[in-house]
Formats: C-alpha cells, sequence, structure tokens
C-alpha cells in the first residue's frame, strides 16, 4: 500500500541519518503544523487533511503542495526559524526518496532571526519596487507590528558596519515604500581588501569614475579594523589618501546634485542631462545624454566621454566637463546609440528613445 505523508514522517523518526533525522519534538510539531497550519491561517484556509494523503497524490501537485508549506510557515506563530529547519528536513527526504522538487532557499527570509539581517534584506526587498505594509510582512513572514516597527527604523536612519541608511515613504496615508540602497557584504581577504582600496584610487585616478569609485574605496576603508587600516596606511601610495568619516548613504540623484560632474549618475543610464564645458578654449552648453568613450590605444584609462545631442556627437576630455546638471523637460529626442569607439572614428546606430 502507498506510504501517506504521515507515514513518511513516522519512518523519518526511526531514521538514524541526521540529515533526515527528526526527534520526538520535532515530530509533534511537524503534525501539529500540517494539522493547523498548512495552507494558511485557519479563517480564510480550505481544510486539507495532507497527512493521510499518499505520496503519489502529494507528487503529482508539487508546487500546490510546496506553496500550502509556504503559507503555513507565513501563518506560524511561533518560532518559524527551527520551524523551517525541520520542514528542511522532511523535504529533503521527499526530493531524495520520491523526487519532490522545491527551492533550496524557500526559507530564508524565515530564518532571520537578527534584526539588522532582516533589516538589510528589508532595503533589498524594498528596492525591487514599491511595497505595503502587508506585502512586507507576507514576505518575511513577520507581524505588521514588527514590519511597522522596522520601518521606523529604517526612516529614522540604520547604521549598519559605519554606514547610515534611510528609506522614505512614498505617499502620506498609502503606507507604501521603496528603497534606493543597494545594500551588500564582501567577505574579503587581505590582497582583495588592498585592491579594493588603494587598487580601486590609483587606478580610477584621472578618468570619469575617480569621484564615484573614490567614494566607494573610502567606505570600504571606514569598515575596515584597526588592524586591516593600519596594513593599508602602510602600505598605500602617497598620493592615495582615505577620508575615515561616518559614511551616510545618498542616493543618486542627491548624489548628482551634490557634485559638479557626477559622470557615473548620468553614465549608468541614458538621462537627458545639460552639460557645460570647454573646447578650444570656448565655453559650450548643450544638452543630450553622455556616454563612456572606450580608449583606442588599449589602455583602460577612461578619461573621456561622448556628448549626443539632437544635433551633434562630441567627445569631451574629463577635464572639459565643467558641470552636468539633469534636465528638468522631459522631451522626446533623436537618440544615436553607441556600439564602438576609437579616436580614428565612431560607430552608431540610429533609433528613438523616450529620455
Amino acid at each position: 500500500m502507498e506510504e501517506k505523508l504521515h507515514d513518511v514522517l513516522v519512518k523519518i523518526s526511526g531514521i538514524k541519518n541526521k540529515k533526515y533525522r527528526l526527534k520526538k519534538e520535532d515530530f509533534d510539531i511537524l503534525i501539529q503544523f500540517f494539522d493547523s497550519y498548512y495552507g494558511g491561517r485557519a479563517e480564510d484556509k480550505k481544510e486539507y487533511d495532507v497527512l493521510n494523503e499518499r505520496m503519489g497524490d502529494i507528487l503529482k501537485d508539487n508546487d500546490g503542495f510546496v506553496f500550502n508549506i509556504i503559507e503555513g510557515v507565513r501563518s506560524y506563530p511561533s518560532d518559524k526559524s527551527k520551524l523551517t529547519e525541520r520542514l528542511e528536513k522532511l523535504l529533503t527526504y521527499l526530493d531524495d526518496t520520491y523526487g519532490l522538487k522545491f527551492d533550496k532557499n524557500i526559507f530564508a527570509n524565515f530564518k532571520i532571526t537578527d534584526r539588522n539581517i532582516r533589516l538589510l534584506n528589508m532595503l533589498k526587498f524594498l528596492h525591487s519596487g514599491e511595497k505595503t505594509r502587508s506585502e512586507i510582512a507576507e514576505y518575511f513572514g513577520i507581524s505588521e507590528r514588527t514590519v511597522a516597527d522596522d520601518l521606523a527604523a529604517l526612516q529614522d536612519g540604520f547604521t549598519f558596519l559605519n554606514t547610515e541608511m534611510r528609506i522614505n515613504k512614498l505617499e502620506r496615508g498609502l503606507n507604501k515604500y521603496r528603497s534606493l540602497i543597494h545594500p551588500i557584504f564582501l567577505a574579503m581577504n587581505s590582497a582583495e581588501i588592498y585592491s579594493l582600496t588603494v587598487g580601486i584610487k590609483l587606478l580610477s585616478k584621472g578618468t570619469v569614475f575617480e569621484e564615484s569609485l573614490g567614494r566607494i574605496a573610502n567606505a570600504v576603508y571606514e569598515q575596515l579594523s584597526d588592524s586591516s587600516k593600519n596594513m593599508i596606511d602602510n602600505h598605500k601610495d602617497s598620493i592615495v589618501n582615505f577620508d575615515d568619516d561616518n559614511m551616510k548613504f545618498i542616493d543618486s540623484y542627491k548624489y548628482a546634485q551634490m557634485m559638479k560632474t557626477p559622470f557615473a549618475y548620468y553614465l549608468k543610464e541614458p538621462i537627458l542631462c545639460n552639460v557645460q564645458y570647454t573646447k578650444n578654449g570656448k565655453d559650450f552648453e548643450a544638452t543630450g545624454i553622455l556616454k563612456i568613450a572606450v580608449p583606442s590605444d588599449g589602455s583602460n584609462k577612461y578619461d573621456k566621454l561622448i556628448l549626443e545631442t539632437e544635433r551633434q556627437t562630441v567627445v569631451l576630455e574629463k577635464n572639459e566637463v565643467k558641470r552636468i546638471e539633469r534636465a528638468d523637460k522631459e522631451v522626446y529626442f533623436e537618440d544615436w546609440i553607441w556600439r564602438d569607439y576609437s579616436l580614428s572614428g565612431l560607430i552608431f546606430q540610429k533609433g528613438k528613445r523616450r529620455i
């Protein structure tokens, strides 16, 4: 006779292999979970008797089975982290034994018990688009009260590894939130740290990325231990310096407003901008989009830009550009999409784009 899910749980409880084995307490918790929480909250879920379902029927609705487990975890009121550890053992056994398919990372958000880690993951989630409190609560498997507390912390200013970060509420009364922050974590050895601090500063000198990469190097330096800072200070080139101040996250638009020539902001995507520049001793101003110019001599010194306007294409030295500002008006204009560049010639593909 084909096994039922309850039979499988009993079998796993007697297995010696630690990869699958469930203790008596684990077995009781999973029985309670499948009885009371599988499929979601009691008030809006269907009545399931999944424990008495045959494995063949469960495998036929593989995705539905996994989905209902996730919904059950969301509504589970106790320790979700420990619950998901037990569920992972069950799903791994079902995968190895019956071929059940599931994403190995489906419980990642439910395992977050450290608030700082959850706040960082929340920043990443909010970066994917506007979210309401209920959407955030569902994604992380927490109550809306906890979400409200976390959002208040992020709006007031959240500091992690000496970097302060804030999010914005989109509109009053709508309770929608977003983040412009890309939180990342890098575990590096001393050689990589040296490359990301001294190396970046040296390689970017004189290029259009000098300002933005210098800020990145400063942020890395700020997060280092004292011993790593000493290592950098003892070996850095005399022309390289680091600002050892508390770092604050600045969104791209504010960054662009703070700098006279925020090249990276206007190079990351086509943004219509007003450019003031000097050419042959004369001052000019033009509206267009900026693109990076690839050196023709095979070097890696990216110190030239291409300014494309409706009427012309201008190759500019970095030092010829005096100011860049975002154009206020939204317009249609002929967009010459740059494909290849060399000092001896330009190749373009013509098209239209709304900027």
